[in-house]
């Protein structure tokens, strides 16, 4: 059976997805995973096994959350191959696919903005996909 808010409840619960950014980027981070979770129970109902589908979309939800709250209070101090490669990872996990020229650009336009504006033009740039 699936379970909506103990998805929710999950992500807002779990302190290691936002302990490494400020509270405005959590904020933006945690807005964000809710979203997508919301959205990974919509499209489970066209699945065959819906509850598979959750359990595997949620798994990786959480790893891109750790990944970007790890990555990105520190990517200002890394040089460019370890943030082509942490942003290759996160897109890997959120299922999006991305040119690693169009990764570049991403990291050249973005890079430098603010922890919160940063993870916002993620998101931006990962549902537009």
């Amino acid at each position: 059976m699936l379970n909506l808010q103990a998805d929710l409840d999950a992500i807002l619960e779990n302190e290691a997805l936002t302990a490494d950014l400020d509270d405005d980027a959590a904020d933006v981070l945690l807005d964000w995973g809710l979203s997508h979770a919301r959205r990974v129970h919509r499209l489970a109902v066209d699945d065959p096994d819906p509850a598979g589908y959750v359990a595997t979309q949620m798994k990786a939800t959480r790893k891109w959350m750790r990944a970007l709250n790890r990555w990105t209070p520190t990517r200002a101090e890394k040089d460019p191959a370890e943030n082509a490669a942490a942003l290759a990872e996160i897109l890997t996990l959120a299922g999006v696919n991305a040119t690693p020229e169009t990764q570049t650009a991403f990291l050249a336009a973005h890079l430098g903005e603010p922890s919160p504006a940063f993870i916002a033009s993620l998101r931006s740039f990962c549902e537009g996909r």
